[in-house]
């Protein structure tokens, strides 16, 4: 087989394998089954006489809980929570939180499920004030700041950024490669010196 074709081969099967690896990264993200938010606690509208020490979200898959948010404000616009959301179970989601009187609160979140896909929402309850809660107008958007909001690198993407550079390699190593020349077939052989026949 020739250097260009060979060469024509590499570049191919590593073609092959990104296409594979970008394929099998869409159909993760677009899983035919839409994730949702099942039950949320408290649930919206609720009216409280004791303050819970937690939120807790149950999922209909499985979500990541480093990308996924839940923030619990008052009715003045201040965060309560207390640490970072965690997982509850295979498909549930508990964010603890510190409340500290009666009144009206919010719950904000933005749900990074395992297949890719998200979901957001917005809940209103009430604690030790026995009516429903009142409308909370311009609930903040349930990232706190940029530290919460970074995301980090995606295993799937790094993995193919890592697998186009080493293509990108190993092509250049094909192309920069000096080419082995090989005698000339018409060259005829050269007889050593003092090998000819005397008479």
């Amino acid at each position: 087989m020739s250097a260009g074709r060979r060469t024509l081969a590499i570049v191919t099967a590593l073609a092959s394998v990104g296409v594979a690896l970008t394929i099998a990264a869409v159909a993760r993200q677009s899983d035919g089954t839409p994730a949702r938010v099942l039950t949320v606690d408290p649930g919206d509208g609720a009216v409280l006489t004791a303050a819970p020490d937690a939120v807790t979200l149950r999922l209909s898959t499985g979500a990541d809980s480093v990308l996924s948010h839940v923030t619990v404000r008052d009715s003045t616009g201040n965060a309560v929570n207390e640490g970072r959301v965690r997982g509850d179970g295979k498909t549930g989601l508990r964010q603890s939180v510190r409340l500290t009187g009666p009144g009206d609160y919010s719950i904000a979140y933005h749900i990074t499920f395992t297949n890719g896909q998200d979901a957001t929402g917005v809940l209103r309850f009430s604690v030790g004030t026995g009516a429903p809660p009142q409308g909370i107008a311009d609930v903040p958007d349930p990232i706190l700041d940029e530290a919460d909001h970074a995301h980090g690198i995606d295993p799937l993407g790094a993995t193919l950024l890592v697998l186009d550079g080493l293509a990108l390699v190993v092509v250049l190593i094909m192309l920069l490669r000096p080419r082995r020349r090989s005698p000339a077939a018409t060259d005829p052989p050269t007889a050593p010196a003092g090998s000819g026949h005397q008479r």
